[in-house]
């Protein structure tokens, strides 16, 4: 029987010998990658979480401002309408998409009301509607408040509390699709939070009339929550019609003044 033949200098197991070198580099490699990747997501999180804007509070020390809400419409118009909204409301954003254009241009626009928005931040359950609030303020500082209460509610799926921890970046890119605004002076008006007590100042109004939800809409002397558009102008006719009739009846009241 024939031997096996072996080359003079090598040995018959250093395939072996190499393969197994090979395999066990192999998942070192493996390793180190594995490690790496593990590391780079933990650094991502970590850097995400360090930029997120700490939870602004309410501030009860801040000195008082006068404040009576954000105003559209002729000052002469014979019917004011105020909203109570929280920008972080679902219903206000349904209001803001759905019938709030056609409020402007069916009865703002005709004269026939002016419309007032105050804010009613429900900071109990809505986490990021006071830098909403804080934003839109800062957005009126140059004159803008209404184009950003526009995109404030339009995006609501992008900032609110559901979708990030830190809602100014967005809000600052909104104010860059307002030409008008400076962004720069807007970001520091932000950061600073310089607007907060005039958002206090108008969360006082809304508990002083003892409201406990939103929206709240105040038309004449009557109170409502969410309504669509046949509602609500069904309520501005009453509301001035009312009118109409207490001026009819104090005219009549009115004692005449004999002539000399």
């Amino acid at each position: 029987m024939a031997q096996k033949r072996v080359e003079p200098g090598r040995q018959p197991s250093a395939r072996v010998v190499n393969s197994s070198k090979t395999s066990s580099k192999k998942g070192f490699y493996l390793f180190v990658a594995i490690v790496a990747i593990v590391g780079i997501a933990a650094l991502s999180y970590t850097a995400s979480k360090s930029k997120s804007a700490p939870p602004i509070t309410l501030d009860p020390s801040l000195p008082p401002v006068t404040s009576q809400g954000y105003v559209m419409g002729s000052p002469n118009a014979p019917l004011e309408v105020i909203e109570f909204g929280d920008y972080e409301c679902p219903g206000c954003g349904r209001f803001a998409e759905l019938t709030e254009p056609d409020v402007r241009t069916q009865l703002v626009n005709t004269g026939k009301i002016r419309f007032r928005f105050i804010d009613f931040p429900l900071v109990s359950i809505h986490k990021n509607t006071l830098n909403a609030a804080i934003a839109a303020a800062c957005a009126d500082e140059q004159g803008q408040f209404w184009p950003m209460h526009d995109l404030i509610f339009s995006k609501q799926d992008e900032w609110n509390g559901e979708a990030t921890s830190n809602p100014d970046k967005p809000l600052k890119s909104y104010a860059r699709l307002i030409p008008a605004i400076d962004p720069a002076k807007f970001d520091q008006c932000v950061d600073t939070r310089r607007t907060l007590g005039k958002v206090q100042s108008h969360l006082k109004l809304a508990e002083a009339r003892q409201l406990n939800g939103t929206p709240t809409f105040i038309i004449g002397n009557k109170q409502y929550g969410l309504i669509g558009m046949d509602e609500f102008t069904k309520a501005v006719n009453e509301a001035l019609a009312a009118q109409d009739s207490a001026k009819a009846t104090t005219t009549k009241a009115a004692p005449k003044t004999k002539k000399p």
